[in-house]
């Protein structure tokens, strides 16, 4: 099994388009319906406005894997929610490596609290 995403990273300029990963994404997806076999395309924002009860149901079905610890999706960076602006900038800019970027929960103590 495996799983590949093409917009993981920032936007990649392409000669006439405004990004390159449509057409890889456009060219994936053709792929997987008329040449692989055991391939599935999972389109997450078209799956949502599709059926949105069916993505809140997959959505908890990995939620319940991760907790079990039966999957470990490859992080590549953390912050807290208050840094999401820098996340995205960092993820545009290509400053991050292979993987999932995750926002952790607000933060509750300031650093004077902390020590």
């Amino acid at each position: 099994t495996g799983m590949s995403a093409v917009y993981t990273q920032g936007q990649i300029p392409g000669f006439l388009m405004r990004d390159a990963r449509d057409v890889k994404a456009a060219y994936l997806r053709w792929q997987v319906n008329y040449v692989w076999g055991n391939a599935v395309w999972y389109d997450r924002v078209e799956r949502y406005n599709l059926a949105p009860n069916e993505y809140a149901q997959h959505v908890s079905y990995l939620c319940h894997l991760i907790a079990k610890e039966s999957i470990s999706p490859l992080v590549s960076a953390r912050a807290p929610l208050n840094l999401v602006a820098s996340m995205q900038k960092a993820i545009e800019n290509v400053h991050t490596t292979y993987g999932v970027c995750v926002c952790e929960p607000w933060t509750t103590k300031t650093v004077d609290e902390a020590d």
